[in-house]
């Protein structure tokens, strides 16, 4: 094949590339992405069927997309001192009471209550009687468990 029809081939695909880039809608990240799903949910009744866990607690993730992600949790006992790096998180208290140290401060926190934890800074929580500490956790990023930086246990 002659160079001039070569550059020619070249320079079609060239723009072609460009139209089909611009006419795509998003980028390629977003079309390999799962978009967030409309929903409505039960929150008693889903409290009831945790269906994962940890060493330290109950949990079930209700949505989440790659910016965030919302999850119950049920808190029998302790989580120890521990930080998300890249995860700001933000705890409401459905259900229960218990000790949280978020940093340098603790305080008792009960039903209605919610606790905001910036990502990299420590925390833990302890219930606080007999009934189970019921959670409905944002986080933003989502919520990874495997990125938890225990530093107690």
């Amino acid at each position: 094949m002659k160079k001039k029809t070569m550059q020619m081939i070249f320079a079609l695909l060239f723009i072609a590339g460009i139209v089909v880039g611009y006419l795509l809608p998003g980028d390629f990240r977003t079309l390999t992405k799962k978009p967030l799903q409309a929903g409505i949910f039960d929150v008693p009744k889903k409290l009831g069927q945790l269906d994962l866990e940890t060493d330290y607690f109950k949990y079930t993730v209700l949505a989440h997309t790659e910016t965030g992600s919302i999850e119950l949790l049920r808190l029998d006992g302790k989580i120890p001192m521990h930080m998300h790096p890249k995860e700001n998180h933000f705890v409401y208290i459905f259900k229960g009471r218990a000790k949280g140290t978020v940093g340098d401060v603790t305080a008792e926190v009960s039903a209605g209550q919610l606790v905001a934890i910036p990502a990299g800074v420590p925390h833990s929580f302890e219930r606080i009687g007999d009934t189970p500490v019921e959670i409905i956790l944002f986080s933003s990023p989502k919520f990874v468990p495997e990125d938890i930086v225990w530093l107690e246990k």
